[in-house]
């Protein structure tokens, strides 16, 4: 896959089902002219607990593996409409951040990977009329979060709402990364570790190969080795282009949760009080 931090790159937000996406998609390839395009998808994971589903933690890990295959499997078909289409398999990249709130996770991915073009749906199709304007909330909330550098074309049922320009005299894009996550309401988890024995130490493979702290959201990158996602997302964007682990170049900067592990980690967490959340 080609590599998601380009300039010139076009950014295209889908849904996970095909239709709800497929003509602003289209759309793009028709009216744009192409070099670069990344499709750029927010995963919203199942929110399960054992107690209130009556499921035990292996079931739960397995459906929301699940889903998460099918928000991939979603992504490739978007992507073969891209190349049915003429453009070359190695120009389509693929964006994916899991989240519990759209908009929210759109606007993080455009301030990680310095997005300059994005096209997203201004409503669902259904909702199309003539002279409409913005009606989607995560709509609405990406075009008042979103980077002042970044132009957005908002599309209904493959027709142009509305344009929002660009503005390219912005702030340096780490210093406005970094301004976004202290705007956020709630910090993430940190671990504290008390006076700790040998015996309290955590398996490295709880580790983050790159903090070396143990990990709270556990993803899987490219090289098939897992890192804390907040910091392997920092490392991508700060333009690390080969794994942190091996010295290998990263095929793409794709990241995938890992969720047996974090059910693991937690588990032992548990069972190791000096360990503890704040």
């Amino acid at each position: 896959m080609g590599e998601t931090l380009h300039n010139d790159a076009i950014y295209v937000a889908v849904n996970q089902n095909v239709r709800e996406s497929k003509l602003t998609l289209l759309w793009t390839l028709r009216t744009l002219p192409v070099k670069k395009l990344c499709l750029l998808h927010v995963h919203l994971p199942f929110s399960l607990t054992a107690s209130s589903s009556g499921l035990d933690e292996s079931e739960i890990n397995a459906i929301q593996e699940s889903e998460l295959k099918t928000s991939y499997d979603s992504l490739h078909k978007y992507r073969d409409i891209c190349t049915n289409k003429g453009v070359i398999e190695e120009d389509v990249d693929i964006s994916l951040i899991s989240g519990y709130d759209v908009g929210e996770g759109i606007v993080e991915l455009m301030y990680q990977n310095n997005i300059k073009k994005l096209v997203m749906g201004a409503a669902a199709d259904p909702h199309y009329s003539r002279g409409m304007s913005i009606t989607s909330r995560k709509a609405e909330y990406v075009s008042q979060h979103a980077p002042q550098c970044c132009k957005m074309w908002f599309i209904c049922k493959g027709k142009l709402i509305e344009t929002r320009e660009g503005s390219f005299d912005h702030e340096n894009p780490s210093d406005s990364f970094s301004e976004f996550h202290d705007s956020l309401s709630v910090s993430p988890k940190k671990v504290i570790k008390a006076e700790l024995t040998p015996e309290d130490l955590p398996p490295e493979d709880f580790l983050c190969p790159i903090s070396m702290e143990i990990m709270q959201d556990p993803h899987v990158a490219a090289d098939g080795h897992t890192y804390e996602a907040d910091t392997i997302r920092t490392w991508l964007r700060r333009g690390g282009q080969n794994s942190p682990k091996t010295g290998a170049r990263l095929a793409n900067h794709n990241l995938t949760p890992n969720y047996t592990l974090r059910s693991v980690i937690n588990e032992w967490l548990q069972q190791h009080p000096k360990y503890i959340n704040p």
